[in-house]
């Protein structure tokens, strides 16, 4: 959530049009429902909460399943 957050904040100092454009169509694939609104931001917010908790456990998963595979449990 951090890093939306910082990509936020990123794509608001951009000064370049060309830069701020490609930033902003990077987050519409990433985030979909994303746009440039305090809506967009709240969607896009929820959803790298959602991705942290799904990677997060995904992680934890295969941290598991490596250690019982070497017999370190």
């Amino acid at each position: 959530m951090a890093f939306f957050v910082l990509c936020m904040i990123w794509g608001v100092i951009l000064s370049d049009p060309t830069l701020k454009e490609l930033h902003l169509n990077i987050l519409k694939i990433a985030y979909p429902g994303f746009a440039m609104s305090i809506t967009g931001f709240v969607i896009g917010v929820i959803e790298s909460f959602i991705y942290g908790w799904i990677f997060g456990a995904l992680f934890a998963w295969l941290c598991r399943v490596a250690c019982v595979s070497r017999g370190n449990e």
